[in-house]
């Protein structure tokens, strides 16, 4: 037995005493030991994403690195002990007010960095606040509000007002902003920032069981033979679970089609880390003890992950009725006609790769049996209602016998839409002994071997334009690899050749692609749901064109820009505004005024190999599905008075709840802190229906609208009726109904009238956009014709003797409809764009070399350009207050326009993403062999 030693340290101020084994990190033990969960764990103890951070003696450090036994007799501060009893720390409230808490799973480790460096640098330059939080990963800020932040709080402890750097709206709702328009603090974002908010693996139970999975190593290999005995022989394993405990469909069919959830004997593992059982037991230790003793043999069989391998007639036969999952076309015209009118035709090739969600949080999920026997899952889950239902396929229960409740989410981007740790955690209590509730976490190599990723496509154009910039028409061909299961991969060649025709009038249109298995992981959603990768390539080939007949890019987008009114690519109109047009214009003096300092810049004679480059693209992005939807949610009043609103739009730090609070409170003409909520538990809300394709905001906050405006008036009525005044006379107040000068009725003596006359004190409000209307004539559209549209500017330095890019300056044009909350767009927009630069230059999943953040290179604090926002407000027809969707559409042009700006500054053009260095260098070298250099 492991002897322990007890040590002693000064913690948040006070004295603490703990017993710990040698070698034990001082992260297990504030977490484990000490309850103090705002210290986070993301990368396996690896030192790589500074989630960790406590100050020692004043100093930032990753606690996962720290041994325990070496604090002794030392002073340790958490974020839990940043505060003081006179209110936030400076850094705290400026990361509020500032919008520079999202998901908030990095924030306390972000703010403490902060700490250390304001401890001794009372007017840190920016220079010197990117060094303190170089080591401190986020992925959803873009960086840019955190270190406004850490510049304000500097301001503050040096006692000086008001705040440095440009407006952020700070604290305007609590001066007066109003509800709609203007920048509402997140609900959620003093726990944050305080280490209060609990996030699953947070979250603590007695008797608490872990989970561990036994997953393959291969890619493709048959299960010969399986042995649970040796693992049961270990000290603390309680459970193995196989195949054959599944009371239900071993099966994700209608997400993810051939997917199991556990590979029985004699059945195929199709990717390295399919799981094939499930350990549980006392400890995490013992758990991944027991899932190492249980014994597998495997038969191996060829694999690829190459798609257009497994599509030839040689490649590898992954599924017996072939490796075709789906395919699509958009077809209408006489592409030929078309071409021939053409004064060009252009072809081209465009490459993406494999990409990692990479949120902080990882895939972790705590399950119980309930005492009326439901099974309960606590999961953070975009879609809850969609999870719970196939976990209750899977345990052959009807849904109202399984429970998903979503706590705060550190991060999801699409990847937590994957039901499948969900099921995995609802099968482990079902079957755990004594009711015992289980966590299940995956390690930070299970999230990157088992999690979805973003699809790689092989991109091929054919593009015809006219010599005064009118395209004619367009063939377009391309192939997902969707990895080894569906995952909603099904769907992926329909949204992708919807995003490839982009916000542009064509006459004809030939467009196909497939979707095809291989044994590369699962592909799946991840933000922009296979529209980023076509985006990229058109994009980037209308700028080959406008290169090839001398057109300016602007000029020839604005050519050929929809509006309202226009035809679209599918071959009909939009049923919803289009703004593209004003977001081209948006962006015109930044894009000549970016333009003149790059050629100042080139002609300096001091740049030396540095050249400057200016590009830019633009898109659209279909927010919605691909049928007619309706969204519902519920507005209660409660006994007491109280008003609550009931919805499943799971807040994985876009800011959703705050949206839905501010629609809610502008429909009831309150405050918003008068407002109660729940937010996404199966057991007491609506379904509001699948929360992808950015449209939270749109339909879920008219439901939620709907809603606030349906109890406003049934409480209006019933307050009448006691006052004997019309309700027209009515005034619905912070408690009350009153008649201005007259008398009034408090909320709760209404709700005890509706009581008493039997009037539902819960109402449904239910929105779904009247599709037909915006549809000028024909048959109902097969894809959903809802757009917004951007378009981002890119200005980079390309480094021509090494191939180094560096991002300085990003200009972001977006329709958003109506702005419900300027805060949250912006910070939207600038975490979107800082994604999409890891795209362009950083972030290639590899399979079987790609195993975590020690390997997969994520944007840091350096990767930060200056990023400029620019909303262009084109309200929309029927969405609430005229808001539209964003969150994912922001990620589309960055890539294409950074691209366009490398050849603009070096004449390379590179077809394949990331641009690494080594690719950039190849390109240069083929152009320069091209022009005969």
């Amino acid at each position: 037995m492991t002897k322990r030693t007890a040590i002693t340290f000064e913690l948040n101020g006070r004295p603490v005493t703990v017993q710990v084994e040698p070698g034990r990190s001082l992260l297990h033990v504030l977490r484990q030991d000490l309850d103090l969960t705002g210290t986070k764990q993301a990368c396996d103890g690896e030192g790589e994403c500074g989630a960790c951070t406590v100050l020692l003696e004043g100093e930032a450090v990753r606690s996962c690195l720290v041994p325990a036994e070496r604090v002794a007799g030392r002073r340790v501060l958490t974020i839990e002990g940043l505060a003081s009893p006179r209110g936030l720390h400076p850094l705290q409230q400026a990361f509020i007010d500032y919008g520079a808490v999202q998901c908030g799973f990095c924030t306390p480790g972000m703010i403490l960095s902060a700490a250390a460096l304001l401890e001794h640098e009372a007017h840190p330059a920016r220079d010197q606040i990117v060094e303190a939080l170089e080591g401190n990963l986020c992925r959803c800020t873009g960086y840019t509000t955190i270190i406004d932040a850490v510049e304000a709080a500097a301001a503050l402890l040096r006692g000086e007002t008001p705040y440095p750097g440009r407006p952020r709206d700070a604290g305007q709702d609590r001066t007066g902003a109003p509800l709609i328009g203007g920048s509402q603090v997140r609900v959620d974002a003093v726990d944050k920032v305080t280490g209060a908010a609990r996030y699953t693996e947070d979250i603590k139970m007695a008797g608490l069981l872990h989970a561990a999975l036994v997953r393959s190593p291969y890619p493709h290999a048959r299960v010969t033979r399986l042995a649970a005995a040796p693992a049961l022989h270990l000290p603390g394993v309680v459970r193995v679970l196989t195949a054959a405990d599944i009371p239900g469909a071993n099966s994700l069919e209608g997400y993810s089609r051939n997917e199991h959830l556990l590979t029985p004997a004699g059945e195929t593992v199709r990717m390295v880390g399919d799981a094939i059982a499930l350990v549980l037991a006392e400890s995490p230790e013992a758990a991944q003890a027991g899932a190492a003793a249980v014994q597998v043999d495997y038969a191996l069989l060829p694999h690829t992950y190459d798609a257009a391998e497994a599509m030839s007639e040689h490649g590898p036969r992954i599924y017996p009725d072939g490796n075709i999952l789906n395919s699509h076309e958009i077809v209408y015209g006489d592409l030929e006609e078309a071409l021939s009118h053409a004064d060009l035709v252009l072809d081209t090739h465009y490459q993406t790769s494999f990409m990692e969600h990479s949120a902080l949080e990882r895939e972790t999920a705590l399950s119980y049996v309930e005492s009326e026997g439901r099974v309960t899952v606590i999961a953070g889950h975009q879609e809850p209602h969609w999870a719970r239902d196939w976990t209750a396929a899977l345990l052959a229960l009807p849904p109202d016998r399984v429970r998903v409740i979503t706590p705060p989410i550190g991060g999801a981007f699409g990847g937590k839409q994957d039901p499948w740790p969900i099921m995995a955690a609802a099968l482990a209590a079902y079957h755990a002994p004594q009711g015992r509730p289980v966590r299940l976490t995956y390690t930070r190599r299970e999230s990157f071997d088992a999690s979805p990723k973003r699809h790689p496509y092989d991109v091929d154009y054919r593009l015809g334009v006219q010599a005064d910039g009118r395209l004619t028409g367009m063939r377009l061909r391309f192939i997902a690899n969707t990895g080894a299961y569906d995952s909603d991969g099904y769907y992926i060649p329909q949204y992708g050749l919807v995003a490839g025709g982009g916000p542009y009038r064509w006459q004809a249109v030939d467009a196909r692609a497939w979707s095809v298995y291989t044994n590369g992981p699962k592909a799946g959603q991840m933000r922009g749901f296979g529209t980023p990768q076509a985006c990229f390539a058109l994009e980037c080939t209308l700028d080959e064109a406008a290169a090839a007949l001398h057109l300016d890019p602007l000029e020839f987008r604005l050519q050929n820009a929809i509006d309202d009114e226009s035809i679209t690519f599918l071959g009909y109109p939009p049923a919803e505004t289009i703004g593209y047009r004003q977001c081209l214009e948006a962006v015109r003096p930044h894009y000549q005024a970016a333009l003149d300092r790059a050629a100042h810049r080139n002609q300096d004679p001091h740049s030396g190999p540095w050249r400057r480059g200016v590009g830019l693209a633009g898109m659209w992005y279909r927010f919605g599905k691909t049928e007619p939807i309706t969204s519902e949610a519920h507005a209660e009043l409660g006994l007491d008075g109280a008003i609550t609103l009931l919805f499943a739009a799971p807040d994985y730090g876009q800011g959703t709840t705050t949206v839905m609070l501010q629609l809610a409170a502008e429909a009831l003409g309150l405050p918003r802190d008068r407002l109660q909520w729940v937010n996404a538990d199966t057991a007491r809300t609506p379904d509001s229906g699948i929360q992808g394709a950015s449209r939270s905001t749109y339909w879920v906050g008219g439901a939620v609208a709907r809603a606030a405006q349906l109890l406003r008036h049934r409480i209006v009525a019933t307050a009448a009726e006691l006052l004997d005044h019309s309700p027209a006379d009515l005034v619905l107040a912070a408690e009350e109904v009153l008649c201005p000068g007259g008398p009034a009725v408090s909320l709760a003596e209404v709700a005890a009238e509706m009581e008493r006359i039997g009037q539902p004190r819960k109402v449904q409000g239910v929105f779904g956009p009247p599709l037909d209307a915006g549809h000028s004539g024909g048959p109902r559209p097969e894809n959903l014709p809802f757009f917004v549209t951007g378009v981002h500017l890119v200005e980079v330095d390309v480094h021509t003797a090494t191939g180094q890019v560096d991002v300085e300056r990003v200009v972001a044009a977006h329709d958003v409809g109506r702005i419900i909350n300027p805060q949250g767009v912006r910070g939207q927009i600038e975490g979107a764009v800082l994604m999409s630069i890891g795209a362009s230059l950083l972030e290639e999943y590899l399979p079987g070399v790609s195993t975590g953040f020690s390997d997969y290179y994520l944007p840091t604090i350096r990767s930060m350009p200056r990023i400029e926002v620019i909303p262009v407000q084109v309200p929309s027809r029927w969405g609430p207050s005229g808001a539209k969707g964003l969150g994912e559409a922001a990620t589309l042009p960055t890539t294409p326009a950074l691209l366009n700006a490398i050849y603009h500054a070096t004449g390379a053009r590179l077809r394949q993403i990331p641009a690494t260095p080594e690719r950039v260098l190849a390109a240069l070298r083929r152009a320069g062999s091209a022009s005969g250099a």
